[in-house]
């Protein structure tokens, strides 16, 4: 095994448990998050803030809630350990075309390698959010674990990223319209008639809705069709689904993900603090591998629109 560790910072979403299974390192980046009357540092295992509470602040003061990422101190206590202990570092990062997270890093890790220039550090930038960023570190640690070299796991990674889809709807508008991202008459009348946005990531690393599905049953047929039409190897695969205070639809999306594709595991995780503060309650998606994703995201988008007229 090469001698690298892996490290993700607090958009992964990767709980203890999951950093624990996958052996990716505990000490985390960990980003602030600024409440109206308080100021946390992110917590991907919700020591500091129940997601219940965390949740409802988020819900009564949108766009009073906000982020921002590691310090570069932040950065100096995760990562000098590893590389006194003669390591060197693959650090996953929230997408640059979401967050300054990314080129934040890459200025710490230039300077850090100052004083360490027999070490290296290798920073993704994961072009996804939340618990994608988390799928592909944990990939990442299979390809370790295969025995593939630092610089090896990240070439495979960074063309593995613009495999990663997203599949899933958002079902509270009204959040969406009180932050400032849908206008408060679409808003209105889309959740009196049950409209839900569904999204996947683009080639540059933004979340993009694809356009909207009216109903719940609608918007979970979509996400199996979706999986089914751009998913590649289901079976051989640990899928992962994210959710911002909808277990009960989650839970759901598992069961039937099951039964359709029989993955090697489904796992579940709400979404944490700091994508929670921008996406608000209600999102429900799934996170896959399959088909590259189109430059205009041509096929992503005729598949939605052929699911759409058959509606």
């Amino acid at each position: 095994m090469d001698n690298f560790e892996i490290v993700v910072e607090s958009s992964s979403d990767l709980s203890f448990e999951l950093r624990k299974r996958f052996n990716i390192y505990n000490e985390y980046l960990k980003g602030v998050i600024y409440l109206p009357n308080n100021e946390l540092l992110a917590d991907l295992d919700w020591n500091n803030i129940s997601s219940d509470q965390f949740y409802k602040i988020v819900k009564e003061k949108p766009g009073n809630v906000h982020t921002a990422f590691a310090t570069a101190e932040e950065f100096v206590r995760v990562v000098e350990p590893i590389l006194q202990n003669g390591k060197d570092v693959l650090i996953f990062a929230m997408s640059s075309g979401m967050s300054g997270t990314y080129n934040a890093i890459k200025l710490n890790s230039q300077m850090i390698l100052d004083d360490y220039p027999e070490r290296k550090i290798i920073v993704i930038d994961t072009l996804k959010y939340a618990l994608a960023c988390g799928m592909l570190a944990i990939k990442a640690s299979m390809l370790r674990e295969e025995g593939k070299t630092l610089q090896e796991t990240a070439d495979i990674i960074n063309e593995l990223k613009y495999h990663l889809h997203e599949a899933g709807p958002m079902d509270d508008l009204r959040f969406l319209a009180a932050s400032g991202r849908l206008s408060a008459p679409k808003a209105f009348f889309g959740q009196l008639i049950g409209v839900q946005p569904i999204a996947d990531f683009t080639y540059d690393g933004k979340n993009v809705p694809l356009g909207t599905l009216k109903g719940n049953d609608a918007a979970d047929e979509f996400v199996l069709h979706y999986m089914n039409e751009l998913g590649e190897d289901l079976s051989n695969q640990i899928l992962f689904i994210s959710h911002s205070q909808r277990l009960e639809r989650a839970l759901k999306y598992k069961k039937a993900i099951i039964e359709r594709f029989h993955p090697k595991d489904v796992i579940i995780e709400e979404v944490g603090q700091s994508c929670g503060a921008n996406i608000g309650p209600g999102l429900c998606c799934v996170y896959f591998f399959g088909k590259k994703i189109t430059p205009e995201r041509e096929l992503e988008n005729k598949i939605f629109q052929e699911f759409k007229n058959k509606k």
